[in-house]
């Protein structure tokens, strides 16, 4: 029934066809501006529709009464209009019936039709996914090349609750948003001195990968070497440290390496712990925030160097890139008998062999004055100076009031630790 009627349409149009020139018909593909669907355009003039109609052979249909040939015309291209409609339409139903099934075979009435779906199944669908592949395949390549090593449920730390700090004797234990382990093996960084808030802020903002213990003994030097003088108490916390990790659902938790950070007074436990036989070969970096002092020599006023002497080793070790030490110093002269930490680090910085250069100006992040104008707005946070030999670096900055040497530990998170963040990520563990 639908040949018949096909055909018999066909026949009525026959008689217009003639007056248009025939040209061959084609279809195209066409992406709209900011449109990632395919849209199908036929150019056809009239001729080109006689591709839908019935072979040439069947007769034309004589006309009863004659018509002025501008409104043949209009009929013509009424039919013409409606005839570019009925092949779109069928474009469209041809592709629903294939998907369905249905037999499109070359002969069939609906064959033209199908032929055109076919260009918009095959030109047109596979044009925009070829557009969309090029720019999408960099995206999955770097996608790959990120992917861990170890699926996410594997990983050693899947579980770990990081949620809230881990109580110890003296101090608590951290675990930095950025801290990472697949297999269970962690780097320690132990501080002594500071707000645990403020502490835990620098290490948060400095990346570092490493859990972090904090470690707070009052005001006094004295009280911090006293108490890391003895052999047991640092392997107790680290002990401490072990089972809390393991307790956070750490799995396979074990120590790699160590780091002593100390601001201030802190420079005392880290002096002592460098002084016990054998335990210095285990530290693998020291950070000395505006915390570095010796007395001097009651009879030539010269530094007292016995008292500088673990430091010292270090500091020779860290120039020969085998460990890593960094350390910051104010300009601030301390009240009483004993040296302050720019003359206490030039001492160093001899025994290492290495030289001090001027400071490159204002560091990018400097603290500004909030009195008078902007214009008059000076940094507070000025280098002076600076030395670097190995993996042993030095940071020298203005400033002689209590405030000065408080920003040294404030701002740890932009001189010092970036020095163990590259150290830890450069340098494999032994």
């Amino acid at each position: 029934m639908l040949n018949f009627a096909l055909a018999l349409y066909g026949m009525h149009l026959a008689s217009w066809l003639s007056m248009f020139p025939a040209e061959p018909t084609r279809a195209e593909v066409q992406l709209l501006d900011d449109d990632d669907q395919p849209t199908l355009i036929f150019h056809r003039p009239p001729a080109s529709l006689t591709g839908l109609a019935v072979p040439a052979a069947a007769p034309a249909p004589a006309i009863a009464a004659p018509t002025r040939r501008s409104t043949s015309r209009l009929i013509g291209l009424s039919a013409a209009a409606g005839m570019s409609l009925a092949a779109v339409l069928g474009a469209l139903v041809s592709m629903q019936l294939g998907a369905a099934g249905f037999d499109l075979r070359a002969g069939s009435v609906l064959q033209p039709a199908a032929a055109a779906a076919a260009v918009l199944r095959t030109t047109g669908m596979a044009a925009p996914i070829e557009v969309k592949a090029a720019p999408a395949a960099p995206v999955k390549a770097k996608a790959e090349a990120a992917a861990p090593a170890v699926a996410l449920e594997d990983r050693a730390d899947a579980t770990l609750d990081r949620s809230a700090v881990i109580p110890i004797p003296d101090g608590i234990i951290t675990i930095p948003a950025s801290f990472s382990s697949a297999d269970g093996a962690y780097d320690l960084v132990v501080h002594f001195h500071g707000v645990n808030d403020v502490v835990q802020a620098g290490f948060e903002r400095a990346g570092l990968n490493a859990v972090v213990m904090i470690i707070n003994m009052g005001i006094s030097s004295a009280a911090y070497e006293t108490r890391f003088s003895i052999r047991s108490y640092l392997p107790v916390l680290l002990a401490k440290t072990q089972a809390a990790l393991e307790a956070r659902g750490l799995r396979d938790a074990r120590l790699r390496r160590v780091a002593l950070s100390a601001f201030s007074a802190g420079y005392g436990a880290v002096r002592g712990l460098l002084n016990q036989p054998g335990f210095a070969d285990k530290v693998d970096a020291v950070l000395l925030l505006d915390g570095i002092h010796t007395g001097y020599m009651p009879l030539d006023h010269s530094l007292d160097m016995e008292r500088l002497k673990p430091f010292g080793r270090f500091a020779e070790l860290a120039a020969t890139g085998k460990k890593l030490m960094s350390i910051t110093h104010s300009e601030i002269t301390p009240v009483g008998d004993y040296a302050g930490t720019h003359e206490s680090t030039d001492a160093l910085l001899k025994l290492a062999g290495a030289q001090r250069a001027p400071g490159a100006g204002a560091d990018a992040q400097a603290v500004y004055e909030l009195s008078g104008t902007a214009s008059e707005a000076k940094p507070r946070f000025v280098p002076l100076s600076e030395a670097h030999k190995g993996a042993f670096h030095v940071r020298g900055y203005a400033g002689t009031q209590k405030p000065d040497h408080v920003r040294h530990l404030t701002r740890m998170a932009e001189t010092a630790l970036p020095d163990l963040v590259r150290h830890w990520s450069d340098t494999p563990a032994r």
